[in-house]
């Protein structure tokens, strides 16, 4: 609802209205098509009501609002309001104010309000019942609260609010940048209040009708501002005079509020609607036709960061960040707001494309649109050549053309059969023409088909003087404009490409699901920069690379700014709190002017980015804690904690019971210029080894272990700036009695001794058996050991001592037996007393004996003698000094060794053409060592790994779990080793 505001001085206000009338018949015709950066939130947001009266900060950079339906207190994303059902003393709200210790004072038409965070208390500095309405509340310097109610100036001592001595009717009061109060008193002056008296600053005596009706201090020169019956003036050296700048004010009338903000601008807001503002050149008017409203605004105030807010009489509150962005939609003049395309000719007029309503031209900062046949208004691309004749691609009718003769039908593109065009790239003189039907050249007002095949085109580049690059549906192509060709190898395949930029170094790529491919020309490399990375989504629209070597990208979420420094880069995204509405880009319409000003065309209209405008302040966010939760649901309040924590009502470092280890924390960061770009990095201290980061504001920790806990949050700014902003909140989690250390202990102790002791005499009883089992079985494998090496010795060593006399007889019976059958009786002979020297080997194996290491060191040296008999091989023999020939080796080790050993032996007398053969044992208490080493002329270990000697010792070895290695080279002989582990 709108409520009716008493003003003062109602005579004078008559007559101003009256001039307004008059002023608004002259200029009411004048009307501004560029819009501007105003943020609106109203009712349907979540404020409380839409007459804002007041603005204050506290000290987490909410915002505080005073409307006609209450307080509310903003966060960036989210109010929350308070009203009279809640304990304000009542919904009209006129002042607010906050004090150090996180007080907020809210003055209202009915007293004023203290609000802790937890309740309200209300204090009626005039005890009579409906003349408390309060004027203005502050907190100085000094932290005392001042009231000016009923034009009364009024202190609060600590309980309740005490009127100054004196008799004066005070006007109005304000703090100066120093924090130090000023008032104005009706007929006397100006006064200041210092080091607890009052001192007259300005002396208006002289001027005794003069009244202020509200007076402020500039955020950027620390002028007085005041205003009244005297309309404007500034303080200056004691007096009050008119300003300069009002000399060059169009339309003079009663004003409602006025503010010089940080960087020196004046806002001024007047009967006549919407606001004023001054930036030192000359005035903007700001009303609904430009991005504001038409309502009169009440308050003016400038935040932490920079954002100016605007309280209005009817509309909510608006959020002016600076004109970085201004843009041309449907209530511009645009017929429709989706641009698809902006170019700019030689005397700096700027053409915009709309995809259904034709053809623009900027004038004046007015659209106005060109004269286009119906059928020819969807438009998709326009491009300037080097004649500064306007060519225009559309969606189905081809090309068009603009120059100083008017728009006329470019009749090539029919016999060409290019009628539906998606893009114009100027490169030379010579315009490269996309299209449904493949590519084009368009040259001298001719248009030649490019062997590229008849698949759509999105876009095309040149990357140097002979070749192009060319998007389509399934990537990118270079395409050889010298040979006329395109190359089948695709730059990019699998991803629809959009856009393309370049620069001396790189060559940039958009895609529609991998974000910016970058491709380096020296490297000839590619990198990504994709929505991991920082974009605002992965589907790339526009490519731009302006003039100071930024790489903007146009995206189906936003812009994102990419700046490259040292090999590296840093992306700065721009959404709907930078002004952008729109945030959905249409392909390849984004455009640099001459001035250096950047265009991007959206869905919702065309957007002008000013690089010359200063971003808001870099200041951290102020990180709260919003909710903590137990099993999704409130901690009751008290039951595991005495205290809380102001305005959110937290359970603060609760104790709770075991079991109750469900927790959900709920976090936000302060920051009003930019909440939705706000990033997080949170940890619990206990649990979490690291931080980890995030862009959600809700973290679940389910099933926490007993113990005490830290939970702590951070967060970014806008630019991904980090601070050391973070907020902790402590609890515990107690353990069960049975968890506890000294139950833990004593049942651990108690298990311990019972299970040692079951063990103890469970092993001695085990052990006691396996020795008595191993003892028994020892002595019956001996007893076997020994008849079977008797039995052995007896039947094969009579056998074949048999053989061999038998032969003997044979040959001396034969008198001169035939060369051949005294060749085979001899190596009759020869095989016996082989396998009679084996057959010693294996009756020896066999007796019980044979398990000692001296017995199967003097076994193995006994072989190599054998072997080396009649041969001019010497045999060495080393061992160490501590060398234990008394450990006995498991059943079936000795044979396995020597035998391994007997093989390396006679592998060297046959192949090693050797002179020494160097046979050593070492012993340690886990290893046995021996090593078999000749000086001959080595083999290739490589081309004898398949013989059948090698595999079966290393099937030995295998079998007896020893390690068997070997290392030959040429020249330089081979060496043997065993390595066998002692049980």
């Amino acid at each position: 609802m709108n409520v009716k505001v008493n003003i003062q001085c109602s005579r004078i206000i008559r007559m101003l209205c009256y001039s307004y009338f008059f002023l608004l018949l002259i200029f009411g015709a004048t009307a501004y098509a560029q819009k501007y950066n105003f943020i609106n939130f109203n009712v349907e947001n979540g404020l409380s009501q839409s007459q804002v009266t007041a603005f204050a900060q506290d000290k987490n950079n909410e915002l505080l609002i005073g409307t006609f339906g209450g307080l509310s207190i903003f966060d960036g994303t989210n109010f929350v309001n308070y009203n009279k059902a809640n304990g304000l003393s009542q919904n009209r709200v006129q002042t607010i104010a906050c004090d150090k210790k996180q007080n907020i004072w809210i003055g209202t038409n009915n007293g004023i309000s203290r609000f802790d965070g937890k309740s309200f208390k209300t204090f009626n500095p005039i005890n009579k019942s409906g003349d408390n309405t309060v004027q203005t509340i502050i907190t100085d310097v000094d932290q005392n609260v001042w009231a000016l109610v009923n034009s009364s100036l009024y202190r609060f001592d600590g309980k309740s609010f005490v009127q100054e001595r004196m008799q004066d009717t005070i006007r109005c009061i304000t703090l100066d940048n120093t924090g130090k109060l000023w008032m104005f008193a009706f007929h006397k002056g100006i006064y200041v209040y210092k080091s607890g008296r009052w001192h007259l600053e300005i002396d208006v005596k002289k001027d005794p009708d003069l009244d202020i009706f509200k007076m402020n201090f500039g955020a950027y020169s620390g002028t007085l501002f005041t205003f009244g019956n005297r309309y404007i003036q500034i303080a200056d050296n004691g007096e009050l005079k008119s300003p300069d700048w009002l000399k060059s004010m169009p339309v003079q009338n009663f004003v409602l509020d006025l503010i010089e903000d940080s960087k020196g601008n004046i806002w001024l807001a007047s009967i006549d609607g919407g606001a004023w503002l001054f930036t030192q050149k000359d005035w903007i008017h700001y009303t609904y036709q430009n991005g504001l409203t038409d309502d009169n605004v009440n308050d003016f105030y400038e935040d932490n960061e920079g954002n100016i807010w605007i309280g209005t009489n009817g509309s909510g509150i608006f959020r002016y960040t600076g004109s970085i962005f201004t843009y041309y939609d449907r209530s511009s003049g645009l017929a429709s707001p989706s641009v698809m395309s902006i170019t700019q000719t030689k005397k700096g007029n700027i053409f915009l494309a709309s995809s259904s309503s034709g053809l623009y031209q900027l004038s004046d900062g007015h659209p106005q649109r060109m004269d286009l046949p119906v059928y020819s208004r969807r438009i998709s691309t326009v491009v300037i050549d080097s004649m500064n004749t306007l060519w225009i691609g559309t969606e189905q009718t081809g090309i068009w053309k603009y120059n100083s003769s008017g728009i006329h039908f470019f009749r090539p593109s029919l016999t060409q059969n290019a009628f539906s065009i998606t893009n114009l790239y100027r490169n030379g003189n010579i315009i490269w023409v996309a299209s449904s039907g493949g590519l084009f050249r368009l040259q001298n007002d001719n248009l030649v088909k490019a062997n590229t095949g008849k698949s759509l085109v999105y876009a095309t580049m040149s990357i140097g003087t002979d070749s192009l690059l060319v998007g389509t549906l399934k990537g990118a192509y270079i395409y050889r404009t010298d040979i006329e060709k395109l190359i089948p190898q695709p730059f990019i395949e699998n991803s629809a490409t959009l856009c393309f930029a370049t620069d001396a170094t790189n060559v940039y790529v958009g895609t529609d699901d991998k974000g910016v491919m970058i491709w380096n020309k020296k490297t000839k490399t590619f990198t990504n920069i994709n929505h991991q990375s920082g974009l605002t989504c992965d589907y790339v629209y526009s490519l731009l690379r302006d003039r100071n070597g930024n790489l903007w990208v146009g995206t189906g979420c936003g812009i994102d700014k990419i700046t490259f420094a040292d090999n590296s880069y840093h992306i700065r995204s721009f959404g709907k709190s930078d002004g952008l509405l729109g945030v959905e880009n249409n392909a390849n319409a984004s455009f640099e002017d001459r001035e250096g000003y950047l265009w991007f065309g959206t869905t919702k209209g065309v957007f002008r980015y000013n690089p010359y405008v200063s971003t808001a302040k870099q200041q951290a966010p102020k990180v709260l804690l919003q909710n903590v939760k137990l099993f999704s649901k409130d901690i009751p309040a008290g039951k595991y904690t005495d205290s809380t924590t102001p305005f959110n009502n937290l359970e603060w470092n609760p104790i709770l019971p075991p079991g109750q280890n469900h927790l959900t924390f709920t976090f936000k960061g302060i920051y009003l210029s930019n909440p939705e770009k706000i990033r997080y990095r949170y940890q619990l201290a206990g649990i979490d080894r690291a931080f980890t980061e995030t862009d959600q504001n809700t973290v679940v920790y389910p099933n926490l272990p007993p113990g005490k806990y830290l939970f702590k949050v951070w967060a970014s700014d806008a630019d991904g700036n980090w601070y050391d902003n973070g907020v902790s909140y402590p609890f515990t989690i107690n353990a069960p009695y049975y968890t506890t250390w000294y139950f833990r202990l004593g049942g651990t102790l108690l298990l311990i001794g019972l299970f040692l002791g079951g063990v103890y005499y469970r092993n001695r009883q085990k052990e006691y058996r396996r020795r008595w089992q191993e003892k028994l079985r020892e002595e019956q494998q001996a007893i076997v050991r020994q008849k079977t090496a008797e039995d052995f010795h007896d039947e094969i060593g009579n056998k074949l001592t048999r053989i061999n006399l038998l032969t003997t007889i044979a040959e001396s019976k034969l008198q001169k037996p035939p060369e051949e059958l005294q060749k085979i009786l001899h190596q009759i002979q020869q095989n016996v007393n082989s396998l009679y020297r084996g057959s010693k080997d294996i009756i020896w194996s066999l007796q019980p004996d044979s398990d000692y290491l001296n017995e199967i060191i003097f076994r193995i040296r006994q072989n190599t003698e054998e072997l080396l008999e009649g041969t001019n091989i010497t045999f060495r023999y080393k061992e160490s000094e501590d060398l234990d020939r008394q450990v006995k080796m498991p059943v079936d080790y000795s044979r396995n060794m020597i035998m391994i050993f007997k093989e390396a032996v006679n592998n060297a007398v046959k192949h090693a053409d050797c002179t020494i053969i160097t046979f050593s044992v070492e012993v340690n208490e886990q290893h046995i060592l021996l090593r078999l080493k000749d000086n001959g002329i080595g083999f290739n270990a490589p081309l004898i790994s398949n013989g059948n000697g090698l595999g079966n010792m290393k099937n030995r070895a295998k079998r007896i779990g020893a390690q068997l290695n070997w290392k030959s080279e040429a020249d330089r002989g081979t060496e043997l080793s065993l390595l066998v582990l002692v049980k």
